[in-house]
């Protein structure tokens, strides 16, 4: 195993992405985080679904070397898939790097990732690249900015496989056009709380959403969080791409925060009492399993954010969010648990880190 590769994991392991625990100046209580990610494909070159696995490696190896003469990507770590554990592969789509997809798919695959976790590169997954950027809250300006000049910077050195009038040309036809998909990370506490939470999800597919659980496709949904994007680009500039989510995820934060205001109208006292229940169960459970502490997280954000509590820090419950997850708690205690005691573990850093952080 590559000990440099181990290293970086071991560093990241111990906190948060700073861009999740980020102050967020728009959406704040809705919109925790903002993904935008393009697909992009050499000229010349077959899909990585259909190449050999030598040309996949020299593909790999391609995009490594052009991403040392891309500024934003200097110096920033090269992770090789196939170096990795599963559990290593689930380490990093915990943090939001990578898809299931990425983590499941064999053959020359790798990542191309900064120190702060906010640009990413991945090669070979179903594309030959795709260029991610992320940033707090309901922040696309932020995202495009880096990720805009990333993708001019390093189409300069690689040949970018376009053909008008299609645009760029991508494994995927829902991605033909401009290759963007911008992805939002929602919380929806009051909507789940009501039951309206199905009926504003599927308005949201009839504007042309796609509305997944919180890690992607295939993925499961904890703590009331869920992950919007865009679905086809072909035929939409990028700007009318981000427009587009980020009306809906008005429309979503709108019908979230009348929720809210209806539970604490109609049911004020079942609310508070949900609300100081769950941040009691965490600071005394000695058991906690995955998704009950994503649920009990989400109600006392909830709370936060209503200020039914108070000295409770939003970034602590972030953190919890991210390092509360199983390869996180595996590499906290130096080896890989069996789900009970990952529960017992678990249950142990909610109450250490809420005890530290009550004024």
């Amino acid at each position: 195993m590559n000990g440099g590769i181990q290293t970086t994991l071991q560093e990241m392991s111990v906190a948060a992405p700073s861009w999740f625990t980020s102050e967020r100046s728009e959406g704040k209580e809705v919109v925790l985080a903002t993904r935008l990610r393009l697909a992009r494909n050499l000229h010349g070159k077959v899909f990585p679904y259909q190449a050999q696995e030598e040309v996949r490696e020299v593909l790999l190896r391609t995009v490594w070397d052009a991403c040392d003469s891309v500024e934003p990507l200097t110096g920033s770590a090269k992770i090789s898939m196939t170096d990795l554990t599963w559990e290593d592969r689930r380490f990093l789509m915990e943090r939001f790097l990578v898809d299931p997809a990425m983590t499941e798919a064999e053959g020359p695959r790798g990542v191309v990732l900064n120190r702060e976790e906010n640009l990413t590169v991945l090669i070979n997954e179903e594309d030959h690249v795709r260029l991610q950027t992320v940033s707090p809250g309901l922040s696309p300006d932020i995202a495009w900015t880096i990720l805009d000049r990333v993708d001019d910077t390093l189409g300069e050195v690689l040949t970018w496989a376009y053909r008008d009038p299609l645009g760029y040309l991508t494994a995927s036809p829902t991605n033909v056009g401009t290759g963007l998909r911008m992805s939002l990370l929602i919380h929806l506490p009051a909507l789940v709380l009501t039951s309206d939470v199905e009926n504003v999800l599927r308005k949201a597919a009839s504007y042309g959403m796609r509305v997944r659980g919180v890690h992607g496709d295939g993925s499961a949904v904890f703590g009331n969080l869920f992950r919007l994007s865009n679905d086809p680009t072909l035929g939409r500039s990028e700007e009318d791409i981000m427009r587009s989510v980020a009306g809906t995820a008005h429309q979503l934060e709108k019908y979230e925060l009348d929720a809210r205001e209806t539970v604490w109208r109609e049911a004020r006292t079942q609310l508070e009492d949900k609300i100081h229940r769950a941040y009691g169960l965490l600071r005394s459970a000695r058991v906690l399993s995955q998704r009950e502490c994503m649920n009990l997280l989400s109600a006392v954000r909830l709370g936060v954010n209503m200020d039914v509590l108070s000295g409770v820090e939003l970034h602590r419950l972030d953190t919890l969010t991210i390092l509360t997850q199983p390869s996180h708690l595996d590499r906290r205690a130096g080896r890989v648990l069996e789900p009970g005691e990952r529960d017992i573990l678990r249950a142990e850093a909610v109450r250490e880190s809420l005890a530290s952080g009550r004024n």
